[in-house]
C-alpha cells in the first residue's frame, strides 16, 4: 500500500453555541464557504481530479441532513460526490480514516475530507429521538447522559475537582498563547471580523470557576468550567497520496495507522485507552516515542483519567490548547485534533516527528490516529 497524508487544514474559528457568531449560520451554508475558501487558498489541488468529499457529522439531520456532503459539495459548486459519516464525536477523524484507506489501496488518489456541527441549530440526539427498551433492557447504561459518564469517570480515577479546574485554566491559558503566537493563523479562516475561538477565556477567573455548582450531579465534581462548552463550526483538508505531496510541495501528516476501541457506555469517556493501547501495539511504539499527543477535551477529569491509564507526559498533550477552550462542534472535532496536531509538529521543526490524535465518543468508544510529520516543501516534481 502507498502513503497517504493529511494536508492543506482549513477551519472556522468554533463558535459558542445559541449566542455566538455562527449562532445563526445554517451548517450546510457554513460548510459550503469553507469548501469554496478552500478551493481560493489551494487551488493547485482543486487542479487534480478529488475523487469523493467524506464529511463527519454527529447529528445528520434538519439543516445537516439530506447527506449534508453532497449538499455541500452541490453548493460549491464541486463536481463532486459525498459521503456524510457519522461516529458522533469522532465522525470527522472517521472520514480522515476512510479517505486514508481509499487513497492507500489507490482507490483515489485525492479525497476532501470536512466536518460540520451547529449545536445551536441541530437537537443533540435528534429531533426525533427515541430510546429501545429492548437495547435498554440488555444494556442498562446505553443511553447515558455524557455527563453523568464523566462524573462516573472522576468517581473511578480519584481525579479531585482541582485538578480538573488546573487542567481546564491550562487549556484556556495555552489556547490564548497559541493564537498570542500565531500558530493558528494558518488554517483560521476570518469570517465576519471573527479570527479567534469564542470560548478562550483569559486571564482565568479561578475564583468563578471555583464557585460552579456540578453540573450534573448535586454531590458531583465536574461543572461546565471543567467541560467543553457547546460549539459551532466546521473544518476542513484533504487525503493526497505521497506523489501529490510530493508534486505540490505540501507539507502533512502521514497517517501510519488508525485503531478503535469500546469501553462500557458509562465511562465513555475512556474510550482512547483501548483505542490507544491498540496503536501502541500493533506498530510496537512506546509512550516516550510520541512528541506530541491530541487528546480531545470533552471534559478536563477524561483527559486526565487517559492520561493516568495510559501513563502520558503530560507536558505533550493538548500543548496549544483543547476543546475546553477552543471548542466541540462535535461532527467538526476530529479534524480540528488533526489539524493542530500537524501545526505542534511542524512547529517542533523534528523531520519524522510523530504524533498521535484521539477522542472519546458517545456511546462507549475511542478512535486513535497515529501520525508522522512530513514535508516536501522544498521537493523537486
Amino acid at each position: 500500500m502507498r502513503k497517504s497524508l493529511f494536508v492543506a487544514p482549513l477551519r472556522t474559528p468554533f463558535g459558542r453555541a445559541f449566542k455566538g457568531y455562527l449562532s445563526e449560520t445554517r451548517p450546510d451554508d457554513l460548510l459550503v464557504r469553507i469548501l469554496e475558501s478552500q478551493k481560493i487558498k489551494n487551488p493547485l489541488l482543486f487542479d487534480h481530479k478529488i475523487e469523493d468529499l467524506i464529511c463527519g457529522c454527529a447529528y445528520p439531520e434538519g439543516e445537516q441532513g439530506y447527506n449534508i456532503a453532497r449538499m455541500a459539495a452541490l453548493g460549491s459548486g464541486l463536481n463532486l460526490p459525498g459521503l456524510t459519516v457519522n461516529r458522533l464525536c469522532a465522525s470527522s477523524m472517521e472520514a480522515v480514516a476512510i479517505a486514508s484507506s481509499r487513497v492507500s489501496l489507490k482507490q483515489a488518489d485525492i479525497i476532501l475530507v470536512a466536518g460540520v456541527e451547529s449545536m445551536s441549530r441541530i437537537k443533540r440526539k435528534g429531533a426525533g429521538y427515541s430510546e429501545s427498551s429492548l437495547i435498554r433492557e440488555r444494556s442498562p447504561k446505553a443511553y447515558v447522559n455524557m455527563g453523568e459518564t464523566a462524573e462516573e469517570v472522576a468517581a473511578i480515577s480519584s481525579i479531585s475537582r482541582l485538578e480538573q479546574e488546573d487542567f481546564a485554566a491550562r487549556s484556556h491559558e495555552l489556547a490564548n498563547r497559541a493564537y498570542s503566537k500565531e500558530y493558528y493563523s494558518d488554517h483560521i479562516l476570518e469570517i465576519d471580523g471573527v479570527a479567534r475561538d469564542e470560548g478562550i477565556r483569559v486571564p482565568v477567573n479561578r475564583e468563578k470557576m471555583a464557585s460552579l455548582k456540578p453540573a450534573f450531579s448535586e454531590d458531583g465534581c465536574v461543572t461546565a468550567a471543567t467541560s467543553s462548552p457547546l460549539s459551532d463550526g466546521a473544518t476542513s483538508g484533504f487525503i493526497v497520496s505521497e506523489q501529490i505531496a510530493k508534486n505540490l510541495n505540501l507539507e502533512g501528516l502521514e497517517i501510519l495507522d488508525c485503531s478503535w476501541g469500546q469501553v462500557a457506555p458509562e465511562i465513555m469517556g475512556l474510550g482512547p485507552v483501548p483505542a490507544v493501547k491498540k496503536l501502541f501495539k500493533r506498530n510496537q511504539i512506546g509512550v516516550e516515542q510520541i512528541d506530541a499527543y491530541e487528546i480531545n477535551e470533552a471534559f478536563a477529569v477524561q483527559v486526565l483519567a487517559c492520561q493516568q491509564e495510559l501513563s502520558l507526559p503530560a507536558d505533550r498533550i493538548n500543548n496549544w490548547g483543547g476543546a475546553i477552550s477552543i471548542g466541540h462542534p462535535l461532527g467538526a472535532s476530529g479534524l480540528r485534533l488533526m489539524m493542530t496536531l500537524l501545526g505542534r509538529l511542524r512547529e517542533l521543526s523534528r523531520p519524522g516527528a510523530l504524533g498521535l490524535a484521539t477522542l472519546c465518543v458517545g456511546g462507549g468508544q475511542g478512535l486513535a490516529i497515529l501520525c508522522r510529520f512530513v514535508s516536501y516543501l522544498h521537493s523537486q516534481k
